[in-house]
C-alpha cells in the first residue's frame, strides 16, 4: 500500500517505517496523523524500527496545517477543531507506545517539537547527527 508520509518495508519479523518527506524535513501532517496508528496497528512484527529520510529526523507539526484558518483558537468552534487535531496527533503518537511489540527510533539529524514527541514514545532511541 502506499502512504502518503511513510515508506513501510518488512522482512523477516522485522518491520522498517520511513517517514519519507525530506522536502518537508518529515513534518507532521494531517495524513500523518492518520498514516501512522493504521500501519502500527495492522503491522504483525516482531519489532518496528522508525527513522526517516533526509537530513532530519522530524520537524515536528507541519504548521501549514494551521495557515488555513480552518484551525483557530479565536472563536469556540475553532477551539474544539484545534484541540481535536492536537488530541489525534497525540492519539497517532501514542500508537507507537501501544505497540504490542518492541519500536526502535533511528534518529538523525533534527528531532524537533512532535519529533521529539514521536522518538519519546518508542521504547528505545539511538541518534545521530
Amino acid at each position: 500500500m502506499a502512504y502518503e508520509c511513510f515508506e513501510l518495508k518488512t522482512e523477516g519479523g522485522v518491520a522498517h517505517l520511513q517517514l519519507s518527506r525530506p522536502e518537508r524535513r518529515n513534518a507532521m501532517t494531517a495524513a500523518f496523523s492518520r498514516e501512522l496508528p493504521e500501519i502500527v496497528r495492522a503491522l504483525d512484527a516482531k519489532v518496528l524500527v522508525l527513522s526517516s529520510t533526509g537530513p532530519h529526523f522530524c520537524a515536528g507539526l507541519d504548521v501549514s496545517m494551521f495557515g488555513s484558518g480552518a484551525l483557530t483558537t479565536e472563536s469556540v468552534e475553532g477551539r474544539k477543531k484545534f484541540r481535536w487535531k492536537l488530541e489525534e496527533l497525540q492519539a497517532s503518537l501514542s500508537s507507537l507506545a501501544e505497540a504490542p511489540f518492541p519500536v526502535i527510533a533511528a534518529v538523525q539529524g533534527g528531532c524537533i517539537g512532535g519529533g521529539v514527541d514521536m522518538a519519546t514514545a518508542c521504547c528505545l532511541r539511538y541518534a545521530t547527527r
